[in-house]
């Protein structure tokens, strides 16, 4: 999810001030704004987006994303036939048969950006999410936000839908292959982030946490 303001609360009644993420300048957010985006007054860059439903639609997405992704690690991504000899694999495996040729760097990359990432941010997007939704502020909420933009980067599930279809197109002319339930369940996955990076917003989450504790709490 995309990172589109920093803010800071300046005291218990004092207004927020933002910080435009592209010309840095430095400005006071409106009191209240019911939907729509929030640009820079300087540079036109957006500050950030305001939806109503936009944290519960997240959290649905979330929980998709998670039965979504359990499937895309429990069944293959492809199986290939050739001269009588079937093989399949998962995306561990996939990671597993990378080292077991030799190459490591490779299988631990696919293996962070395709696996450990990506259910890093689910979990993360839950971890806040769920008490929210339930009325109450989660524990260590601006440490495991921060540590949740800082993951995003490295989620490249679409790189592995990409180099997935470039390698069908190539071994399709030697072989049969067969996508798995493994390869659509990720690509489902990545659909999901998709969507949630349109409609998701840091300070939406911020500020239900800050309802949540009621005025003159931080």
């Amino acid at each position: 999810m995309a990172t589109l303001a920093r803010y800071v609360d300046t005291g218990f009644e004092t207004a927020r001030l933002l910080a435009c993420p592209e010309c840095d300048l430095l400005l006071h957010g409106p009191a209240a704004v019911a939907t729509g985006e929030v640009a820079c007054p300087r540079c036109g860059a957006t500050l950030y987006r305001r939806y109503r439903w936009a944290l519960d639609a997240t959290l649905a997405l979330m929980i998709a994303a998670a039965v979504l992704f359990a499937v895309a690690n429990a069944y293959p991504v492809m199986s290939l036939e050739l001269q009588g000899r079937e093989t399949s694999g998962t995306l561990l495996g996939m990671a597993q048969a990378l080292h077991e040729e030799g190459v490591t760097s490779g299988a631990i990359l696919v293996a962070l950006t395709v696996v450990v990432m990506p259910g890093l941010e689910i979990l993360a997007m839950l971890y806040l999410l769920v008490p929210l939704r339930l009325g109450q502020v989660p524990e260590g909420l601006a440490i495991v936000s921060r540590a949740l933009f800082a993951v995003r980067p490295w989620v490249m599930a679409e790189v592995f839908i990409l180099a997935a279809l470039v390698s069908i197109g190539r071994l399709g002319n030697i072989a049969d292959l067969e996508l798995g339930a493994g390869f659509w369940a990720m690509g489902a996955v990545m659909f999901l982030f998709a969507v949630t990076d349109t409609i998701f917003d840091e300070h939406t989450l911020w500020e239900r946490a800050a309802a949540i504790r009621g005025p003159g709490r931080r």
